[in-house]
């Protein structure tokens, strides 16, 4: 661990005003486990506008200024850990995983660390493999959900080829602002914005992709999608989506949101404190089934549970702006 990494200088975004300490640092500070987190505050090297923390329950407001600032001689004492990946399948040649949001699938170029493939090899370790798996394809940083991985050089060949032909096929649980017609079909092209924005936009100079989409359940000005994408170009969904004028709910770049509280969906909700918790503050969008062919011939159905803060969300909306159309189902 480099000097650099030692001190972490943190801005508390909108999202996640009305958090715990804790809970703020568990979501920024993703190499280290939330009992390692509480301990630094109760050791006190946690600041809060340059105040000492020891309460890990303390809520932080929008626009705090948090400083952790981890002593040169007891870096071993925090110890880093990768985060928990769920293990959905996985052989001697596959390895299907469900990622949390917040965690990216891929270094980030401001940070070399990479928390994704950590978790990946800390698993092969513990389970005696020397494999060194290739991603196949990504979904966003802020989207939970599938994620397939190939264990060995013949099964990343046989996985791109499979994506190249359209055999994989992918659903999504999309949550959106507006309500679409019962289900629709998206050919649009896309693009980069610019050479150096990681943005995408629909272009007529870009690579063709096809969305699907199915509305599951709508609540007055939502609606929960199931989404089949035949194409995967970056930003695909939130970017179809957002053209016909229902982005994702929660999309702080496609959308009009960075996250989703409580008095978005209660009507005449009245505030109990000034700072009011997020329900969701990622993007609404999960990678929820995967299908596809195994080279022995055999089908593998893999469908990642609907993670806690999503069905949190739904609940919600059902409770308070009622639902219309079928309760969703999972597979047996």
């Amino acid at each position: 661990m480099s000097t650099q990494q030692r001190r972490y200088c943190l801005e508390v975004p909108m999202e996640y005003g009305g958090y715990s300490i804790a809970e703020f640092l568990s979501k920024q500070m993703l190499a280290y486990s939330v009992s390692t987190l509480r301990k630094m505050v109760y050791q006190k090297i946690v600041e809060v506008n340059r105040e000492i923390v020891t309460d890990p329950t303390q809520k932080v407001r929008t626009g705090d200024t948090v400083v952790v600032e981890i002593p040169k001689d007891h870096v071993e004492e925090y110890a880093m850990a990768a985060p928990e990946l769920p293990i959905l399948f996985e052989n001697q040649e596959l390895l299907v995983v469900n990622k949390p949001a917040g965690v990216p699938v891929v270094a980030e170029r401001w940070n070399e660390q990479n928390v994704f493939k950590d978790a990946i090899f800390q698993h092969l370790e513990e389970s005696g493999e020397s494999a060194e798996p290739n991603i196949v394809h990504r979904i966003d940083k802020d989207a939970s959900g599938i994620v397939l991985l190939a264990k060995t050089k013949p099964m990343h060949r046989y996985l791109n080829q499979l994506f190249e032909e359209r055999k994989i096929k992918k659903e999504y649980l999309a949550l959106v602002a507006g309500v679409p017609q019962q289900q629709g079909r998206i050919e649009l092209k896309i693009a980069p914005a610019s050479r150096h924005d990681s943005r995408q936009i629909i272009s007529e100079f870009g690579k063709m992709a096809i969305t699907n989409y199915q509305v599951r359940e709508s609540f007055r000005d939502f609606a929960l999608l199931e989404v089949n994408i035949e194409t995967g170009r970056t930003h695909q969904i939130r970017v179809h989506l957002a053209s016909q004028g229902y982005p994702l709910a929660v999309d702080p770049i496609y959308g009009y949101r960075n996250c989703l509280r409580l008095s978005d969906i209660k009507l005449n909700y009245q505030r109990k404190s000034r700072t009011e918790k997020a329900l969701i503050a990622r993007l609404t969008l999960h990678a929820w089934r995967v299908s596809l062919i195994l080279p022995n011939q055999e089908p593998l159905n893999v469908e990642a549970p609907i993670p806690d803060d999503f069905e949190l969300i739904l609940k919600m909306l059902r409770k308070y702006r009622g639902t219309g159309g079928p309760a969703l189902e999972t597979q047996e």
